[in-house]
């Protein structure tokens, strides 16, 4: 099975410090946040699993299949999010940003 906090662990490695996305978080706060932020998910079992530590994006999974990067507002309002049909393609999604962000 794909372990995405590993993987993500593992991008941590391969570029260091300047990889701006991380696994150690306050996940019950992040989870609060998006419950409060999108009343729909309140029935819904999320989890918080990663963090971007250069904005408000946090990758989350729901009722464990799937998984979503939301940007979250903490302001009100409805939060943006990219939907992955799978974890692999979450943690594709947040190497390819930070190359082309980043490194590009």
């Amino acid at each position: 099975m794909y372990d995405v906090i590993n993987e993500i662990r593992k991008l941590e490695e391969k570029y260091g410090e300047e990889f701006n996305w991380g696994t150690e978080l306050k996940s019950e706060f992040y989870e609060n946040e998006l419950k409060k932020e999108v009343v729909l998910l309140s029935n819904s079992n999320v989890k918080a699993i990663a963090r971007s530590y250069s904005n408000d994006d946090v990758l989350f999974v729901l009722d464990d299949k799937v998984y979503r990067i939301y940007h979250l507002t903490y302001s009100g309002g409805t939060p943006r999010y990219q939907e992955f049909i799978d974890g692999k393609t979450a943690v594709d999604y947040i190497e390819k940003a930070y190359i082309e962000d980043y490194l590009g």
